[in-house]
């Protein structure tokens, strides 16, 4: 998976959770979020990817939710970006 299209996925995450880890957002919202039509198979496999990294849960409704660490992620870049 490409750092550009992980870091959609997790920016998409935060604004739809408010940034708050633990907060369930369904992938179609995600989806929505990132400019991708409902069944993109991009999505899925790039949350099971952060998920891998402990960056992103799957809920047990199906929901995805970020992780502190997910969070942690976010604001290094976000850090790093702004230098």
């Amino acid at each position: 998976m490409s750092r550009r299209d992980l870091l959609h996925v997790l920016n998409a995450l935060w604004r739809l959770s408010g940034g708050a880890p633990g907060v369930g957002v369904p992938v179609g919202r995600i989806d929505e979020a990132i400019g991708r039509g409902h069944g993109d198979m991009r999505t899925p496999l790039n949350l099971h990817s952060l998920s891998e990294d402990g960056r992103a849960v799957r809920l047990a409704d199906g929901a995805w939710a970020l992780t502190p660490e997910g969070i942690a992620w976010l604001e290094e870049d976000r850090e790093l970006s702004d230098r």
